[in-house]
């Protein structure tokens, strides 16, 4: 007999529930700590559920958590080389949805996993046991951590703009996208209009990447200010606010380095080979996959990162609405500066970003669809193990067009295989409009919704 442990993890303990493959629940639910003396006892729990009920295989799953699954899975998992005992790790979100099918609406921990053992009962055929490659996942924290350096200096950033309107309004014109390394210097040591305006321009073009003209500019725009603030706190606040900026900065390229020099492998010179994708781009993406076989097809890759157009059809109407942005946005804030940089350098995702643009995309929607390429490019090379190559990936996508095109018309045919197109069924106009379209060229249907060209009225 096969069982199904469902665990719910929390910060500190968790809750257990075992079933059978009949929904049937084979003992109370319980709860333990992560502590060495949980873990011993749910150990001597499962060799005692084993011989009682005669278990021949035991199926467990944790939800992940950020991290607080890890001291289980990897307990469970050891588990597995002595005993018959199989771990997984669920995505929540799934284990949420199909709860709500059977329409378990409660929220407890017991319920909760319940709702777990549930699903690998359920849809134990799709669920991936044993352990994952940890070759990638064990520099997740460091990343993780890279990732939060940069939201706080984006926090400072706009922080110091918005003072600096207020006690340096002349410096704005160069602080349009960012604030500038010779900005971040000058304001630690002028802080304030005033200090610039006594300032001699030979000690400001002292500064780096500040000429004599800009400081010459720059003590003058200074003395002609129209700045309205100045006092003691604001002084502070500009040369603090401007420290931890430049010290931000310092650690998060010390940070960087120390995840390239470090997290390293096979998949990560192959990423590289995609124009684009440089040292660090390829090992933050590999950090975020951790394992490609972890995903069957591209589409499920771009699912799982929410790099998908959430689509909408019904009756004669279909709507394609923006990127889905789900699942985790790190690698999503990653391949969009891959993508700014593989628009220029590689004539192929050039194409298509024109290709885009002309048919009256702007600039961002043009490039969610580079994204989206390149996220499908990166699984062909994972998965092939081979390094890119555009006349390959060309001829994969004239490929793939062909076959989308002969499965959307053969869609089509299996719908109608009963009844042809009546014109005089009292269809809408835009319905009518592609059953003429249709009946003429015989494109796809997904070529009819897209650019309706040369459509008959």
């Amino acid at each position: 007999m096969n069982a199904y442990l469902g665990i719910d993890v929390s910060k500190g303990y968790s809750d257990f529930l075992l079933l059978n493959d009949q929904h049937r629940q084979l003992a109370p639910a319980f709860q333990l700590d992560d502590t060495a003396q949980g873990h011993q006892v749910l150990i001597k729990w499962i060799d005692g559920m084993l011989a009682e009920h005669g278990i021949s295989q035991l199926y467990t799953a944790v939800e992940s958590t950020g991290g607080f699954e890890d001291n289980w899975f990897a307990c469970l998992g050891s588990l597995g080389e002595k005993l018959p005992v199989h771990i997984s790790r669920l995505n929540p979100s799934v284990v949420k949805n199909a709860a709500r099918a059977e329409m378990n609406i409660q929220v407890t921990d017991a319920q909760s996993a319940r709702n777990i053992a549930s699903y690998l009962v359920r849809y134990g055929d799709q669920v991936k046991y044993g352990g994952v490659d940890d070759q990638y996942r064990e520099y997740r924290g460091l990343h993780n951590h890279i990732q939060l350096l940069t939201k706080q200096k984006t926090q400072l950033i706009n922080e110091l703009k918005q003072l600096l309107y207020c006690c340096f309004p002349e410096l704005q014109r160069y602080c349009k996208k960012s604030i500038p390394n010779w900005v971040l210097s000058l304001l630690l040591q002028y802080p304030t209009v005033a200090k610039l305006a006594r300032a001699k321009v030979s000690k400001v073009a002292r500064i780096r990447s500040v000429t004599q003209i800009r400081a010459e500019q720059l003590v003058e725009r200074a003395k002609k200010s129209v700045a309205s603030r100045g006092v003691f706190t604001d002084t502070y606040l500009v040369g603090s606010i401007a420290a931890d900026i430049q010290h931000k900065q310092t650690r998060i390229e010390e940070l960087k380095k120390l995840l390239c020099q470090n997290c390293q492998g096979s998949e990560v010179e192959l990423l590289q080979t995609i124009k684009g994708i440089g040292n660090y781009s390829a090992a933050s993406i590999m950090v975020q996959i951790e394992d490609i076989s972890r995903f069957s097809s591209p589409k499920q890759l771009a699912g799982y990162f929410g790099l998908y157009p959430t689509i909408k059809e019904s009756g004669d109407k279909r709507h394609v609405s923006r990127m889905s942005k789900k699942g985790r946005s790190a690698i999503r804030s990653t391949l969009f500066m891959c993508a700014n940089t593989a628009i220029i350098h590689d004539e192929h995702l050039k194409s298509i970003y024109a290709r885009h643009r002309a048919k009256g995309k702007a600039h961002k929607q043009a490039l969610g669809v580079v994204m989206h390429k390149m996220l499908r490019m990166i699984w062909g090379v994972l998965t092939s193990e081979a390094a890119y190559s555009a006349a390959v990936d060309q001829q994969n996508t004239e490929r793939t067009t062909r076959s989308t095109q002969d499965n959307e018309e053969k869609e089509i045919q299996q719908k109608r295989n009963l009844q042809s197109f009546d014109e005089d069924a009292p269809v809408s106009r835009l319905a009518f409009r592609k059953r003429k379209a249709h009946q003429k060229s015989q494109v796809s249907k997904a070529e009819q919704v897209r650019d309706l060209i040369d459509v008959p009225s």
